[in-house]
């Protein structure tokens, strides 16, 4: 059995998707970081370090984003959500989900949620988070110029556009100018809305994503 801990446009929506995608059947529960419910004691119990998401699977917790994308692919190899391995696919469906863990990600924390990197009275908080949106602002333009074909990988969808969506709408939330600076990645978004696994797991997480066609 398999129980997702989630919150609503946080990184487990990646989870969230895949999960869809492969048709698994799964049991959702809520955990709103914004009224720090992962903080609460029953959370932490499932995943100490108090974020999401966590994946429990037959009783045991998993957490982090790649290794759960990786694992939920295996589930239903049929449903083609990595590339076959050994094949140079493979390998840039793992480039990207590492780069989205380990760059883009600590770039957005930083901007967002510099209490992570720096004390409450650090003198040059203004400064690390000014630096953090424009790092992520750089990262963000990167990635839209590697998405002129339709996915991540070409022509190929894959759980690295899963891990990527939640990143556009994090975005557009904060006010970078998604559609007029990321017009190739906009334009994913819009494809991405169109998949009935991403439209499932909007509706479950109450999130309304309009897309830029109109």
């Amino acid at each position: 059995m398999l129980e997702l801990y989630y919150s609503p446009i946080a990184c487990s929506l990646a989870v969230h998707i895949s999960l869809e995608e492969a048709g698994q059947p799964f049991v959702a529960h809520r955990i709103v970081l914004n009224e720090g419910q992962h903080l609460e004691p029953a959370y932490r119990a499932i995943n100490p370090r108090a974020r999401v998401p966590a994946l429990r699977i037959d009783g045991t917790v998993v957490t982090e984003v790649p290794a759960l994308l990786n694992y939920v692919s295996s589930l239903n190899p049929a449903a083609g959500l990595v590339p076959p391995p050994g094949t140079l696919q493979f390998a840039r469906c793992f480039e990207w989900l590492a780069f989205l863990s380990s760059s883009v990600h600590v770039a957005y924390a930083q901007f967002r949620r510099p209490e992570r990197f720096a004390p409450p009275d650090f003198a040059c908080t203004d400064a690390l988070v000014e630096q953090g949106r424009l790092n992520t602002r750089a990262l963000f333009l990167e990635i839209d110029g590697r998405l002129e074909s339709p996915w991540a990988l070409g022509e190929q969808y894959s759980v690295a556009d899963a891990y990527l969506f939640p990143f556009y709408l994090w975005g557009e939330r904060v006010g970078l100018g998604m559609e007029r600076d990321c017009p190739h990645w906009t334009r994913w978004k819009d494809r991405m809305l169109e998949r009935p696994a991403v439209s499932r797991a909007l509706e479950r997480e109450g999130l309304q994503v309009a897309s830029s066609r109109g």
